[in-house]
């Protein structure tokens, strides 16, 4: 054996001696001997019963062990909820004349009587109206009744004491006022109007629901499930399944918005009604000027 063969089977032995050395030394590392018997499988500890009376609060069930006095969370009874205090209906439409401002909007679609026949209607109102710095009021109107439809916008600027008219787009049409009853054609779109012929019927059926803000005015909810709709509108139809919405300004009772749906039977025809009708951006500045 020469001298090289020699250095390596000595470097051999000391590599196999350092590493039975470390495996009998460092912790985690099975014993040698264990490995030559059985492994013995540790004995589990006994289960614990849950107590029977152990109260587990918190889990949304009242159990056995449980009462409102030591686990109210499960138990105790929550209190019902104080309905609202009944307020009778009050409505004052012509409240609205005494704001400085606001715009409008009415929409109605479904079946009328209102030009003496059963007929399917959509009309749309929109305006603004204001009583400072000067007396002044613009609006479009445009209704579709069986097919036929049409459109008109109106101005009125008392400073300059004139109004401006024009139907279906048309050019504006520059009229004189030359009295207050020039301004009558008003009457026809106006939310006073509206309110009046929509009446809510027998102050009787109407609920109140609770105070509620609505377009930035604190207002009384009331609801009716039996009103009617009068006048014109409502001339030979019958309702069902109505569902009327109002809310009043709690200060001024004027009125600030109103939604109802119902089931209609107008002239042995039936259908339907819907219709809003909202007082908004009540005393806010306007802008009302001369149609260009």
């Amino acid at each position: 054996m020469n001298s090289r063969t020699r250095v390596l089977t000595a470097v051999l032995g000391l590599t196999l001696l350092v590493s039975l050395t470390l495996a009998c030394s460092l912790p985690g590392l099975p014993d040698l001997g264990g490995l030559l018997t059985e492994e013995e499988t540790p004995t589990p500890a006994p289960a614990q019963d849950t107590p029977v009376s152990e109260v587990l609060c918190g889990d949304g069930v009242c159990d056995d062990t449980e009462n409102p006095q030591n686990c109210p969370q499960d138990c105790e009874t929550p209190e019902p909820a104080t309905p609202p205090e009944q307020l009778p209906f009050e409505l004052d439409v012509e409240a609205l004349q005494n704001l400085s401002s606001y715009a409008y909007s009415l929409h109605i679609d479904g079946l009328s009587a209102m030009a003496g026949s059963a007929e399917e209607l959509v009309l749309d109102i929109e305006g603004q109206r204001q009583s400072q710095p000067t007396k002044a009021e613009q609006l479009s109107f445009s209704s579709v009744t069986d097919g036929d439809s049409t459109s008109m916008e109106i101005v009125y600027i008392e400073d300059l004491g004139k109004m401006w008219i024009r139907e279906a787009g048309d050019a504006w049409q520059e009229v004189p006022v030359m009295d207050e009853s020039m301004l009558s054609i008003f009457d026809a779109f106006s939310m006073l109007y509206w309110w009046e012929i929509l009446s809510v019927g027998d102050p009787e059926d109407v609920q109140y629901v609770g105070q509620e803000m609505m377009n930035g005015v604190q207002s009384h909810h009331y609801r009716s499930a039996e009103g009617s709709l009068w006048g014109a509108f409502a001339a030979g139809c019958t309702f069902a399944s109505v569902q009327d919405d109002i809310w009043v300004a709690v200060d001024g009772s004027f009125p600030v918005k109103r939604e109802l749906h119902a089931g209609v039977d107008c002239q042995d025809e039936s259908g339907e009604i819907n219709f809003s009708m909202e007082v908004r951006d009540i005393n806010q500045p306007l802008n009302i000027t001369a149609p260009m």
